[in-house]
Protein backbone atom coordinates (compact mmCIF):
# COMPACT_ATOMS: atom_id res chain seq x y z
CA UNK A 1 0.00 0.00 0.00
CA UNK A 2 2.85 2.37 0.79
CA UNK A 3 4.31 1.82 -2.68
CA UNK A 4 0.99 2.77 -4.27
CA UNK A 5 0.86 5.94 -2.19
CA UNK A 6 4.42 6.85 -3.23
CA UNK A 7 3.51 6.40 -6.90
CA UNK A 8 0.42 8.58 -6.43
CA UNK A 9 2.48 11.24 -4.63
CA UNK A 10 5.02 11.34 -7.46
CA UNK A 11 2.21 11.62 -9.98
CA UNK A 12 0.62 14.51 -8.10
CA UNK A 13 3.92 16.39 -7.94
CA UNK A 14 4.43 15.94 -11.69
CA UNK A 15 0.84 17.01 -12.34
CA UNK A 16 1.40 20.06 -10.13
CA UNK A 17 4.27 21.18 -12.34
CA UNK A 18 2.07 20.82 -15.42
CA UNK A 19 -0.01 23.79 -14.30
CA UNK A 20 2.72 25.80 -12.55
CA UNK A 21 1.66 29.44 -12.86
CA UNK A 22 3.86 32.09 -14.39
CA UNK A 23 3.98 33.78 -10.98
CA UNK A 24 6.26 30.95 -9.82
CA UNK A 25 8.30 30.91 -13.00
CA UNK A 26 6.24 28.27 -14.81
CA UNK A 27 4.89 28.61 -18.29
CA UNK A 28 1.49 27.15 -17.44
CA UNK A 29 1.78 24.95 -20.52
CA UNK A 30 -1.35 22.99 -19.56
CA UNK A 31 -3.47 26.15 -19.83
CA UNK A 32 -1.83 26.94 -23.17
CA UNK A 33 -2.58 23.38 -24.33
CA UNK A 34 -6.27 23.88 -23.51
CA UNK A 35 -6.38 27.38 -25.03
CA UNK A 36 -7.89 26.22 -28.37
CA UNK A 37 -10.80 24.68 -26.47
CA UNK A 38 -11.50 27.52 -24.04
CA UNK A 39 -10.12 30.54 -25.86
CA UNK A 40 -7.25 32.81 -24.94
CA UNK A 41 -7.10 34.31 -21.43
CA UNK A 42 -7.37 38.11 -21.54
CA UNK A 43 -4.10 40.00 -20.99
CA UNK A 44 -5.40 41.84 -17.92
CA UNK A 45 -5.98 38.52 -16.15
CA UNK A 46 -2.42 37.42 -16.89
CA UNK A 47 -0.97 40.65 -15.55
CA UNK A 48 -2.96 40.43 -12.29
CA UNK A 49 -1.26 37.90 -10.00
CA UNK A 50 -2.34 39.42 -6.67
CA UNK A 51 -5.31 37.11 -6.06
CA UNK A 52 -3.36 34.07 -7.20
CA UNK A 53 -0.46 34.87 -4.87
CA UNK A 54 -2.83 35.51 -1.96
CA UNK A 55 -4.62 32.19 -2.45
CA UNK A 56 -1.32 30.33 -2.69
CA UNK A 57 -0.10 31.98 0.51
CA UNK A 58 -3.35 31.20 2.37
CA UNK A 59 -3.23 27.54 1.33
CA UNK A 60 0.42 27.22 2.37
CA UNK A 61 -0.29 28.84 5.77
CA UNK A 62 -3.30 26.55 6.30
CA UNK A 63 -1.25 23.44 5.44
CA UNK A 64 1.63 24.42 7.73
CA UNK A 65 -0.77 25.34 10.55
CA UNK A 66 -2.54 21.97 10.21
CA UNK A 67 0.76 20.10 10.28
CA UNK A 68 1.88 22.13 13.32
CA UNK A 69 -1.34 21.51 15.22
CA UNK A 70 -1.21 17.79 14.45
CA UNK A 71 2.43 17.63 15.55
CA UNK A 72 1.60 19.39 18.83
CA UNK A 73 -1.48 17.37 19.70
CA UNK A 74 -0.42 13.91 18.59
CA UNK A 75 3.34 13.87 19.15
CA UNK A 76 4.13 16.44 21.86
CA UNK A 77 1.06 16.76 24.08
CA UNK A 78 -1.27 13.78 23.83
CA UNK A 79 -3.16 14.82 27.00
CA UNK A 80 -4.17 18.08 25.33
CA UNK A 81 -5.63 16.08 22.45
CA UNK A 82 -7.62 13.98 24.91
CA UNK A 83 -8.87 17.12 26.69
CA UNK A 84 -10.01 18.66 23.40
CA UNK A 85 -11.70 15.37 22.50
CA UNK A 86 -13.63 15.40 25.80
CA UNK A 87 -14.57 19.05 25.48
CA UNK A 88 -15.84 18.67 21.91
CA UNK A 89 -17.20 15.12 22.24
CA UNK A 90 -20.18 15.72 19.93
CA UNK A 91 -17.93 17.10 17.20
CA UNK A 92 -15.45 14.25 17.78
CA UNK A 93 -18.24 11.68 17.42
CA UNK A 94 -19.46 13.39 14.27
CA UNK A 95 -15.95 13.34 12.78
CA UNK A 96 -15.24 9.76 13.87
CA UNK A 97 -18.42 8.65 12.14
CA UNK A 98 -17.47 10.61 8.99
CA UNK A 99 -20.48 12.93 9.28
CA UNK A 100 -22.68 9.80 9.15
CA UNK A 101 -22.44 9.88 5.35
CA UNK A 102 -22.27 6.07 5.12
CA UNK A 103 -25.34 5.63 7.33
CA UNK A 104 -27.31 8.26 5.40
CA UNK A 105 -26.26 6.69 2.08
CA UNK A 106 -27.26 3.24 3.34
CA UNK A 107 -30.67 4.46 4.55
CA UNK A 108 -31.52 6.57 1.49
CA UNK A 109 -29.91 4.66 -1.39
CA UNK A 110 -28.81 1.12 -0.51
CA UNK A 111 -31.79 -0.08 1.55
CA UNK A 112 -34.49 1.21 -0.84
CA UNK A 113 -32.70 -0.45 -3.76
CA UNK A 114 -32.35 -3.68 -1.75
CA UNK A 115 -36.04 -3.64 -0.81
CA UNK A 116 -37.19 -2.97 -4.39
CA UNK A 117 -34.83 -5.67 -5.68
CA UNK A 118 -35.90 -8.33 -3.19
CA UNK A 119 -39.60 -7.60 -2.78
CA UNK A 120 -40.36 -6.37 -6.29
CA UNK A 121 -37.91 -7.73 -8.83
CA UNK A 122 -37.09 -11.06 -7.20
CA UNK A 123 -40.33 -12.11 -5.48
CA UNK A 124 -42.73 -10.67 -8.08
CA UNK A 125 -41.02 -10.36 -11.47
CA UNK A 126 -38.66 -13.32 -11.20
CA UNK A 127 -40.78 -15.80 -9.24
CA UNK A 128 -44.33 -14.91 -10.32
CA UNK A 129 -43.71 -13.82 -13.91
CA UNK A 130 -40.53 -15.37 -15.34
CA UNK A 131 -40.55 -18.63 -13.35
CA UNK A 132 -44.30 -18.99 -13.82
CA UNK A 133 -43.93 -18.59 -17.60
CA UNK A 134 -41.11 -21.15 -17.78
CA UNK A 135 -42.94 -23.60 -15.54
CA UNK A 136 -46.18 -23.02 -17.49
CA UNK A 137 -44.48 -23.93 -20.76
CA UNK A 138 -43.09 -27.08 -19.16
CA UNK A 139 -46.49 -28.08 -17.76
CA UNK A 140 -48.17 -27.41 -21.12
CA UNK A 141 -45.66 -29.63 -22.94
CA UNK A 142 -46.08 -32.36 -20.32
CA UNK A 143 -49.89 -32.26 -20.49
CA UNK A 144 -50.00 -32.23 -24.30
CA UNK A 145 -47.45 -35.02 -24.57
CA UNK A 146 -49.64 -37.15 -22.28
CA UNK A 147 -52.46 -36.85 -24.82
CA UNK A 148 -50.35 -37.13 -27.98
CA UNK A 149 -48.45 -40.23 -26.85
CA UNK A 150 -51.69 -42.21 -26.83
CA UNK A 151 -51.76 -41.80 -30.61
CA UNK A 152 -48.54 -43.76 -30.88
CA UNK A 153 -49.41 -47.42 -30.54
CA UNK A 154 -46.50 -49.05 -32.33
CA UNK A 155 -48.88 -50.87 -34.65
CA UNK A 156 -47.94 -50.55 -38.34
CA UNK A 157 -51.56 -51.25 -39.34
CA UNK A 158 -52.79 -48.29 -37.25
CA UNK A 159 -50.17 -46.00 -38.82
CA UNK A 160 -51.08 -47.16 -42.34
CA UNK A 161 -54.76 -46.57 -41.58
CA UNK A 162 -53.92 -43.04 -40.38
CA UNK A 163 -52.00 -42.33 -43.59
CA UNK A 164 -54.85 -43.75 -45.69
CA UNK A 165 -57.39 -41.66 -43.79
CA UNK A 166 -55.25 -38.52 -44.33
CA UNK A 167 -54.98 -39.18 -48.09
CA UNK A 168 -58.73 -39.71 -48.35
CA UNK A 169 -59.38 -36.43 -46.51
CA UNK A 170 -57.04 -34.46 -48.80
CA UNK A 171 -58.52 -35.99 -51.97
CA UNK A 172 -62.01 -35.39 -50.66
CA UNK A 173 -61.16 -31.75 -50.06
CA UNK A 174 -59.91 -31.30 -53.64
CA UNK A 175 -62.83 -33.22 -55.19
CA UNK A 176 -65.56 -31.36 -53.32
CA UNK A 177 -64.09 -27.94 -53.82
Amino acid sequence: MALALVVLAIGSVVAGYAGLPSLLGGGDWFARYLEPSFGAVPVEEIAEHGLEATLMLVSIVAAVAGIGIAFYFFLKNRRAADAVALRFSVLRTLLLNKYYVDEIYDATIVQPIRIVSQEGLWKVVDVKVIDAAVNGVGQTVTASSERVRRLQTGSVRAYAASVFFGVVMILGYYLWR
